[in-house]
């Protein structure tokens, strides 16, 4: 910046290509925004500005903000009877989503039912699907699209469907120790699809989880048995392999539940038009729930479902509130009955299951997760205590997070009316305030949930 009231800005792009006279080249497409604040508002209009260039969002289906309960509490030896048995504290809790997690399958990469846990292959889990969907719930399947493991039927029926770097060797995916599969080879978009109907249509499920770190993006392939006109062939193609899940997904049950957990890392743009669930996506801390709810929906805007992913990975395992203050949708992966897991401090034991109960009783009275979420009101990085806002059936309700504040709070985004106060967390009123700024004194620790409701 040459001075305050003024910035440069320059783009420089490369091309080591040889023109002809005459010829002309085409740069990326670029704009430049200004904004205040925080990141919130530029990565908004960015996401405005794909719009207009023909990116679409389709709005995520009712049951997709529907509480979660996921068996990743019992890891990767869960048993079918470890699910059955908490089913009814599931039900009790008014969870919505039942989630079969890394374990049901053999390998990555050949999808069949693990026969130690499903002797009778297609028959054992479609009789668990429907045993979800009896007790009343919908049923989501765990799945790493993209990747296989060494030694497995897939690779050695096709090794030509590997992505191959440029000295040959195989592109590594280091959590589950497998390789990369090339998304722009269109044999391995149809295994892809058929795995989707099998799921989906042959089993019953309801929902996706996508899952992985290898997700966000693939590297240059160079595997001769492709043909790629550039080696970035596969890097270009893989918005469009993932399009064609979701696609599928939404042919067999148009309410399908598409969930993307890229392990950690960050999204890529270029997929999100391809799920219709984000996640915290294994956060490290509640200050990351509320970091990535913020960014995602500033990417995605309001009408895609932010799971805050499960509570039990908050502070303290049981914070949920800074998912439910950001919009977000719950989820738990909690063990039961107690001592049912080789890691107790997953069990939902009587004194957790009343926290639980009272959360998730919070969550589905407000249904925050379908407002309008006011990320331009308040500064992530400079307001303090750290706040959030949210608008819904012209109320107004705010989330405050802190250790612990003692002082003046300031209630942004209000019409020049009253408004009745009230913490929706305890129930207490706190009495009548008008906009459109409120300066308003309040004590808590860790947080403060307040609704604004016009008289």
């Amino acid at each position: 910046m040459p001075d305050q009231e003024h910035a440069t800005v320059a783009v420089h792009f490369k091309l080591n290509r040889e023109l002809k006279p005459g010829e002309t080249i085409k740069t990326f497409r670029t704009f430049v925004t200004v904004h205040q604040g925080d990141y919130f508002q530029s990565l908004a209009e960015y996401r405005r500005a794909m719009v207009k260039q023909g990116v679409v969002f389709k709005p995520a289906p009712d049951d997709a903000f529907g509480p979660i309960w996921c068996a990743w509490g019992y890891g990767r030896t869960f048993t079918a009877a470890q699910v059955y048995n908490a089913l009814p504290i599931v039900k009790k809790l008014g969870l919505r989503w039942v989630t079969l997690d890394d374990g049901w399958q053999t390998a990555e990469g050949d999808w069949f039912l693990n026969p130690e846990k499903f002797p009778g292959g297609d028959r054992d889990i479609k009789a668990m699907v429907d045993r979800i969907h009896a007790e009343g719930f919908k049923a989501q399947l765990w799945w790493a699209p993209l990747s296989v493991n060494p030694d497995t039927q897939l690779i050695r029926q096709h090794p030509e469907y590997l992505l191959l770097n440029g000295d040959g060797s195989k592109q590594k995916i280091s959590y589950w120790n497998a390789w990369y599969l090339c998304p722009a080879v269109p044999a391995v978009v149809e295994y892809h699809k058929a795995f989707v109907i099998k799921a989906m249509r042959d089993w019953g499920f309801d929902g996706l989880k996508l899952d992985g770190q290898h997700m966000n993006g693939v590297p240059p392939c160079y595997n001769p048995a492709h043909h790629h006109a550039m080696p970035e062939e596969a890097v270009e193609a893989l918005p469009q392999f993932f399009k064609a899940i979701y696609d599928t997904a939404l042919s067999i049950k148009p309410d399908a539940l598409v969930e993307f957990c890229p392990c950690g890392t960050a999204y890529s743009f270029f997929t999100l038009p391809f799920m219709n669930m984000a996640v915290a996506s294994d956060p490290k801390s509640s200050w990351q729930v509320r970091l990535k709810g913020k960014t995602l929906k500033a990417l995605l805007g309001d009408s895609i479902a932010y799971f805050g992913d499960h509570v039990d990975m908050s502070d303290g395992g049981d914070d949920f509130a800074s998912t439910i203050g950001v919009g977000g949708v719950v989820g738990t992966n909690f063990t039961w009955p107690v001592g049912s897991a080789r890691r107790p401090s997953r069990d939902l034991t009587p004194e957790k299951e009343k926290i639980w109960d009272k959360w998730i009783k919070i969550y589905k009275a407000e249904m925050l997760s379908k407002g309008e979420y006011l990320g331009g009101l308040y500064d992530i990085g400079f307001d303090r205590p750290e706040a959030h806002a949210i608008r819904k059936n012209g109320n107004m309700y705010y989330a405050f997070y802190a250790p612990h504040w003692s002082g003046e709070l300031e209630l942004r985004g209000l019409e020049k009316q009253a408004y009745r106060l009230t913490n929706y967390e305890t129930g207490e009123a706190l009495g009548t305030v008008r906009g459109p700024v409120v300066a308003w004194t309040a004590h808590f620790e860790k947080h403060l949930l307040l609704e604004a409701k016009a008289e």
